[in-house]
């Protein structure tokens, strides 16, 4: 068995967020010969989930890793095989610090976005994901669990997001870890979670060596999924810094059946 991990905007999805049919044929085709393709990606479970069903309506086995690595769902018995959060008071912590910088910042609760203004930014990431949204006066005053992950977001102006994110280093080194998941969007996540950190817990719960595993991605947040897996691969849309710890760059991006191009040179040879 071979599996391939697949981040979703930017790779397995195409421009107009779906996953186009080529690419789902491949995939078809690799889980008849007994291959699996897990989604691996920073969306939350429910925004995610279409997709987590389209690829099981064509494989026997079907897993997902999603919150960067926070969560991994049994696709097919419809269990959570491993989680882990944020404690409550550093969530608080970081939305005080994106205040302090007026830059949007959002978490999650029960299939919803929380925020505590409304923002360009919040409207959206809420039409890319199609995530119901709910603003509260102090979201992580009024939440009831632990979050798996944090979302900071600046359509306009990278430099200043970085100066953010300097802010977090040295209050962050013991507590969370920082990456962005693409120009605009700041992942915060559990200290050690990574989607690469998931590809290693999923292998040792299906028993598969990391010599049998491809990752696919186009992000900073996918680079430790590139390295985790025996053979890591850049979309040809991807960024230089993803580009440059690849072991293998693809020709189409992810508008033309890349992923397509990936099954047919690693996963059925």
């Amino acid at each position: 068995m071979k599996i391939l991990f697949t981040d979703l905007d930017g790779t397995l999805l195409n421009r107009d967020k779906k996953i186009s049919s080529e690419n789902l044929e491949a995939i078809d085709y690799a889980s008849r010969q007994g291959n699996i393709t897990v989604i691996s990606t920073g969306r939350s479970l429910s925004s995610a989930l279409p997709y987590i069903e389209e690829l099981a309506s064509v494989q026997k086995q079907s897993y997902a890793i999603t919150y960067n690595g926070g969560l991994i769902y049994d696709c097919t018995s419809q269990k959570i095989l491993y989680k882990k959060t944020i404690p409550l008071p550093y969530v608080q912590y970081i939305f005080q610090q994106a205040k302090k910088f007026h830059i949007h910042c959002q978490t999650y609760e029960d299939g919803y976005v929380l925020a505590a203004t409304d923002s360009e930014e919040l409207r959206e990431y809420a039409a890319h994901t199609s995530m119901p949204v709910r603003i509260l006066p102090d979201p992580p005053g009024e939440m009831t669990k632990e979050p798996f992950k944090i979302l900071t977001s600046c359509l306009h102006g990278r430099e200043h997001h970085q100066a953010y994110r300097r802010s977090l280093e040295d209050w962050s080194k013991d507590k969370i870890s920082l990456f962005f998941s693409s120009d605009y969007y700041l992942e915060h996540v559990p200290l050690g979670v990574s989607k690469g950190n998931a590809i290693h817990i999923l292998c040792q719960l299906l028993n598969v060596p990391i010599e049998n595993t491809y990752a696919a991605g186009d992000a900073e947040n996918d680079i430790a999924m590139l390295k985790a897996a025996h053979t890591g691969i850049a979309m040809a849309n991807g960024t230089a810094e993803v580009k440059k710890v690849a072991d293998y760059i693809t020709k189409s991006d992810n508008n033309h059946g890349g992923i397509r191009e990936i099954i047919k040179n690693f996963i059925e040879n």
